[in-house]
């Protein structure tokens, strides 16, 4: 703020300096020039009654003149010129200053000598007999005065110059010592300029508002660690169960096996449920790694055109079987559009969505896929005919292992996992994930890639 202060001042000085300079140059150049021109003036004065007096023969004993005279008759013939032979000159009674003279008694006239080859300043003056005496004078030499008060004249600008630089500093640091001693919280009257006390108000406002939005952001951040931590213990804790369950089951089975306390064609059957809690536990660790790939970004996997209809229809095919043991219809509408994804993603986000709309159907339910555009998109959308959801809980279903009803869950196998995996893979493929859902009456998922 100091150097732009400085710099305002030290041009508009540096301006009127120079517009002083101008205007004095060119007052100058006029004084020279009527003084130039009253000097003609005098010595003509002074020459006219010699002349008058003796003619010719009086000029001709004029010595150490530094102007030109010329004697020129009323028919402007030159009778007599100082600096060249007159019988040589041409009649003289076209020249300006010579028919100013003849009309009114006196003239002038400024013009480059045709004779002396340079600006020259003429005055003429009538004599009583008729005959024009003319003295003129080199505007050189006005130019040489004009330059030889020229240099000093500079002399005194680029020294006031120097000294409008050195005030303006000092101004700009006066200036600007208030505003670099304000302190916002401690302002007085009479401490700052009155012109800028709206400005400081107004930048104690902001900076109320910006502590307050700053305590407001710790608050939130605080918030934000409490609950990552609460959501770190309960996916912990919920891992431990989750894990701790089948683990249970596969061992206490294998220890009655062990101990032989199990008969012979028992044994089929036993081994039966350690294969089913061991392929549980399998699924839940395999999905568990996918959530963790999701959040750490490290899916290796290149993105590929994928047609959202034909995967959907591939994924509904694998699901045929379980929906067959209750009698699902399943159903695929809509037209072929195409995404830019992971195909392994892609396939386990759909995958999770038709399977739990199949798990948690009712029996004789219908599933249905729908591939779509409008304005928003193109559209993946899954609608079952299930149990619902109830809207206290619909916030939460996809976090990881969160379960509406957990002896149901349990009942038909499901980790709690699988939500979760759609949240995380639609976010990685860049797509928005819509819940609609009434208990009773089934569900609606929808996937949505925006229009490019």
């Amino acid at each position: 703020m100091t150097k732009r202060i400085f710099r305002s001042i030290l041009c508009v000085s540096a301006a009127v300096l120079l517009a002083g300079l101008i205007i004095t140059l060119g007052v100058l150049y006029g004084y020279i020039n009527v003084q130039q021109r009253n000097e003609l003036e005098d010595e003509i004065t002074y020459l006219a009654p010699g002349v008058e007096a003796q003619g010719v023969e009086y000029l001709k004993k004029l010595e150490n003149t530094d102007k030109r005279i010329t004697l020129v008759d009323r028919d402007g013939t030159v009778l007599y010129d100082n600096e060249t032979d007159a019988g040589e000159m041409e009649n003289h009674s076209g020249r300006e200053e010579i028919e100013e003279a003849l009309q009114t008694g006196e003239g002038t006239a400024s013009r480059r000598s045709s004779t002396l080859a340079e600006p020259t300043i003429y005055y003429a003056k009538r004599l009583d007999n008729g005959q024009v005496l003319r003295l003129a004078g080199s505007e050189y030499r006005m130019m040489t005065v004009f330059a030889n008060l020229l240099y000093p004249i500079c002399a005194v600008c680029l020294l006031m110059i120097l000294l409008a630089a050195f005030f303006a500093m000092r101004s700009s640091e006066k200036i600007v010592e208030p505003i670099n001693r304000l302190d916002v919280e401690d302002v007085k009257e009479g401490d700052v300029y009155e012109e800028i006390a709206p400005l400081i108000q107004k930048i104690g406002h902001q900076k109320e508002t910006i502590t307050n939005q700053v305590l407001e952001a710790q608050r939130q951040q605080r918030e934000f660690e409490d609950m990552k931590e609460q959501m770190r213990r309960e996916f912990t804790a919920n891992v431990s169960h989750e894990l701790k369950t089948p683990l249970t089951s596969i061992s206490g089975f294998a220890e009655i096996i062990k101990d032989g306390f199990v008969k012979p064609e028992d044994i089929p059957g036993f081994a039966g449920k350690i294969f089913e809690e061991s392929q549980r536990l399998i699924v839940l660790v395999n999905d568990i790694i996918k959530i963790s790939q999701l959040d750490e970004g490290g899916i290796p996997y290149d993105r590929e055109e994928i047609d959202l209809y034909d995967m959907a229809e591939e994924v509904l095919g694998r699901l045929a079987e379980p929906a067959k043991k209750k009698n699902i219809n399943l159903q695929i509408l809509g037209e072929h559009a195409k995404i830019r994804g992971v195909r392994l993603i892609l396939d386990e986000v759909i995958y999770n969505l038709c399977d739990n709309a199949v798990k948690y159907n009712r029996e004789n339910g219908t599933v249905i896929v729908r591939v779509k555009r409008d304005r928003r998109g193109i559209q993946l959308v899954v609608a079952d005919t299930g149990i619902g959801i109830p809207k206290e809980h619909q916030d939460r279903v996809f976090e990881r292992f969160y379960r509406v009803d957990k002896s149901h869950s349990k009942a038909i196998g499901g980790t709690g996992l699988g939500l979760s995996i759609v949240k995380h893979g639609a976010a990685f493929l860049g797509a928005a994930v819509e819940l609609d859902s009434r208990p009773d009456e089934g569900t609606v998922i929808t996937l949505t890639w925006k229009a490019a």
